[in-house]
C-alpha cells in the first residue's frame, strides 16, 4: 500500500457559503464535481470548477468560498512512505489518469462496508495517489504552474486584436482575477493588461510602416476601441500620434502604391 485513508465524505455546499481556515493532520484532497469559487493556502488564492481538485499537506491552513453550489467529495489520508511526495496546490483531472471514478468507487465502498472495506479503501487512495502522480505534471493549476501562464501568454499573442477581458483569460487557465494579475506579472514582468497593451502597439507600429492603413483602421485592426483611444495609448506608450510616427520614419499617408493592404478581423 501506498496511503492510508483517514476520512473520506462526499457533500453538496451552497452558493455564498464559506469555510473558514482550517487544518488537519493529514494529507487532503478535495475534489470538486461542480460548482465555482475560491479556496486559499499558503499564501496563495486559487479559482476551482467541476474537474479540478485541491492537494492540502497536514498542518496547512485553507478555506474555502463558494460563489456556486457546489459538490465535493474531500478524503484525508496518510502516505506510508518517504517518497513520493505531494506538491500542494490545485490541479486539473487527466482524462488519462482519472481520479473521479475511484473516488465514486470508495464511496460506494465505505456505504456498503463490504468484507476488508477498510483494506480496499486503503487499496483506493493508493491508486488516486499514483493517478495523481502519473498526470500532475501535465495537469497542475497550482502557483508553480508555468504551462497554463504561458498558454494565456501565447492566446494573447495570437489574439491582441480580439476583445479580450483579464476576467475571461484568468477563468480560461483556472485562476481567480486577482492571483492570475499576480502570477502574470511575476512571470512576466507585466501585468496582463500592461502586456496586452504592449502587443497591440507592437502590431499598430507593424501596420503604420508597412501598410496604408488609415489610422483608423489601424486602431480597429489592433483592437481598440476607436481611433482616439488608440491616438492616447499609443501617444502615452511612444511619445508621438500615429500620424507623426509615421511620417517620422519616412512613410506618408499617399505611400498607398508601396504599401500592402492587410486582412483586417472584426473584433469579437
Amino acid at each position: 500500500m501506498l496511503a492510508q485513508m483517514d476520512f473520506l465524505f462526499q457533500a453538496t455546499r451552497p452558493a455564498l457559503s464559506y469555510m473558514p481556515m482550517h487544518e488537519h493532520t493529514c494529507y487532503e484532497l478535495v475534489f470538486y464535481r461542480s460548482g465555482k469559487g475560491v479556496t486559499r493556502f499558503n499564501g496563495a488564492e486559487y479559482g476551482y470548477k467541476p474537474g479540478t481538485y485541491a492537494i492540502v499537506a497536514a498542518g496547512t491552513l485553507h478555506d474555502e468560498r463558494r460563489t456556486e453550489d457546489t459538490d465535493v467529495i474531500f478524503v484525508g489520508f496518510r502516505l506510508l512512505r518517504k517518497e513520493p511526495k505531494l506538491t500542494e496546490g490545485l490541479y486539473e483531472e487527466n482524462p488519462a489518469s482519472p481520479i473521479l471514478p475511484i473516488l465514486l468507487s470508495m464511496v460506494e465502498e465505505m456505504q456498503e462496508q463490504r468484507a476488508y472495506y477498510a483494506d480496499q479503501l486503503n487499496a483506493y487512495i493508493s491508486a488516486v495517489v499514483i493517478a495523481h502522480l502519473r498526470s500532475s505534471s501535465a495537469g497542475s493549476v497550482s502557483g508553480e504552474s508555468v504551462d497554463h501562464l504561458l498558454y494565456a501568454r501565447t492566446f494573447i499573442d495570437e489574439n491582441c486584436n480580439q476583445k479580450i477581458t483579464i476576467e475571461e483569460l484568468a477563468e480560461m487557465v483556472g485562476y481567480s482575477y486577482h492571483h492570475f494579475r499576480h502570477l502574470f506579472k511575476k512571470k512576466f514582468g507585466l501585468s496582463p493588461i500592461a502586456y496586452l497593451l504592449h502587443k497591440r502597439i507592437q502590431r499598430a507600429e507593424h501596420l503604420l510602416l508597412h501598410t496604408a492603413l488609415p489610422v483608423t483602421s489601424v486602431a480597429m485592426d489592433c483592437g481598440f476601441s476607436n481611433d482616439a483611444q488608440f491616438c492616447t495609448l499609443f501617444k502615452r506608450e511612444k511619445g508621438e500620434s500615429p500620424r507623426a510616427f509615421r511620417m517620422s520614419r519616412g512613410r506618408r499617408p499617399d505611400d498607398a502604391a508601396s504599401l500592402s493592404q492587410p486582412h483586417t478581423r472584426p473584433l469579437m
